[in-house]
């Protein structure tokens, strides 16, 4: 079983697991270096350097700091045996076997001769800035904009050199994609900030090498990301501080006429459960002061919580106070996943359902006569079109497949669905008071009014009783 970012498996089987990570990852030569020291690790010179790590969290990334201080120094020219093998380098990456073993043997040979130099990087917090992490954030300050219509303070905690603040920048300069043009323009950035437990100067020369260093070599799309980046850093100004990301929420401020938005990416697997929560607790607080005056959005892209399945992708999430889109304040919208590098977003679709009562406490059902619940019973609904509030679009919906009039709209939950053939559904699932006889119509090959006790005896699309009982509508 894959170990969870909190645990702490031992230092061997934490390299045994970035060795399949970096296979499955198209990362042929640092799946192979890993593998290497999970076979040497108890040898020198890797034990005593490892030894201090014996009981890190897989969260930790051990093997990435070892790998990227390895790498570093055959950027530097100081590693030429290894330098000949990399990508990044201009060499050639090993083709067979003796390949791969003069390979290992010459990343063997410079952390022996580089031994305090890998110790000093070792103890340090890998630094990856990936810019690609900025496709979802920069189509999120889409709705952000439709949303608020406000200028955007942005600040970034975890941010290493802050390339992720000049998200408008990247876009304008085609770095990164403009993902979602037709949710509108992207707000004027009229701040930009952030903090790090150490923060890396783009614009000197260690700080673009420490940067460079935590691209994996096989990767070299990253890589020139990387440097069309750093670029564009050097016309655009960010404030960061050393500080840490749970003390420096705790000093954000709401501001009249602009729209706060905290981001992050990659660095909540870092932390310690507790500020986890102490982060979140302080963002809730600090939303029940916002208006639409001065809203807070919380924006993130961190690894999707533990399910085999889920290996490798990262969830984008939104949240807003107020609310936007007809949702409530502080609800997390998953908008939708990613590859670790961040780039492609793969969107879920956003649906609405509606959870009609009458006056006798019966719900509101169809059966649905296309994919992917054909012939199964549930909830009126379908997808949000553009420009359309969740709400009304579950409304809608509802008066569409059933003729039923749906009002007193009251937010239930949001659920997702897979549809098994790639696409996410995300549904905001809206409760309502019915009124009419229902004719089934649009989608819907049959539409009535349930007993709850019958509902039960349905053949209903999966998750629809459960998330039902969760929200209270069914007992």
């Amino acid at each position: 079983m894959k170990p969870s970012r909190d645990s702490r498996p031992g230092i061997r089987d934490i390299f045994v697991d970035i060795a399949a990570s970096c296979e499955r990852l198209g990362a042929p030569t640092y799946a192979d270096l890993a593998s290497c020291v999970a076979q040497w690790s108890e040898e020198e010179p890797l034990a005593s350097l490892l030894a201090p790590y014996a009981d890190a969290r897989v969260g930790d990334m051990i093997p990435l700091r070892l790998l990227a201080a390895v790498h570093r120094l055959a950027l530097m020219r100081e590693a030429p045996g290894v330098a000949v093998f990399l990508s990044t380098t201009g060499g050639t990456p090993p083709r067979d076997d003796a390949g791969r073993e003069r390979l290992r043997r010459a990343f063997l040979s410079a952390v022996a001769e580089h031994r305090e130099v890998v110790a000093d990087a070792l103890a340090r917090v890998p630094q990856t800035n990936e810019v690609g992490r900025t496709v979802g954030l920069g189509a999120l300050l889409r709705r952000v904009q439709r949303g608020f219509g406000l200028p955007v303070r942005l600040h970034e905690i975890g941010c290493s050199a802050g390339l992720s603040l000049r998200v408008d920048a990247l876009m304008e300069a085609g770095v990164v994609p403009g993902d979602h043009p037709e949710w509108g323009g992207v707000p004027r950035i009229a701040e930009r900030s952030g903090c790090d437990l150490a923060p890396v100067d783009a614009s000197s020369t260690q700080g673009r090498l420490v940067l460079t260093s935590f691209v994996w070599p096989d990767h070299l799309d990253r890589f020139e990301r990387l440097r069309a980046a750093l670029e564009i850093a050097a016309g655009v100004q960010v404030a960061i501080v050393a500080a840490d990301a749970l003390e420096y929420v705790r000093g954000l401020v709401l501001q009249p006429g602009t729209t706060l938005v905290v981001w992050h990416s990659a660095m909540w697997l870092y932390l310690p459960q507790e500020t986890r929560d102490g982060i979140r607790s302080t963002l809730e607080e600090l939303g029940g002061q916002a208006t639409r005056d001065s809203p807070l959005v919380h924006i993130a892209l961190e690894p999707v919580a533990e399910r085999p399945e889920a290996q490798h992708r990262f969830t984008l999430t939104m949240t807003t106070w107020p609310g936007i889109d007809g949702l409530p304040p502080g609800i997390e919208v998953p908008w939708g996943t990613t590859p670790p590098a961040g780039a492609p977003v793969t969107w879920s679709v956003p649906c609405a359902g509606g959870i009609v009562r009458d006056g006798s406490g019966r719900l509101l059902l169809v059966r649905r006569g296309q994919a992917p619940s054909r012939g199964l019973w549930s909830l009126p609904g379908g997808r949000v079109e553009d420009e359309e509030s969740w709400d009304a679009a579950a409304a809608r919906e509802v008066r569409e497949e059933t003729g039923v009039r749906a009002t007193d709209a009251e937010f239930a939950g949001i659920v997702e669905r897979d549809s098994g053939a790639g696409t996410t559904y995300l549904i905001a699932d809206f409760a309502f008071t019915g009124e009419g006889e229902p004719r089934a119509a649009d989608d819907a090959d049959e539409a009535r009014w349930c007993d709850p006790v019958e509902i039960l005896r349905l053949a209903t699309s999966p998750g629809l009783v459960e998330a039902l009982r969760e929200w209270g509508y069914l007992t």
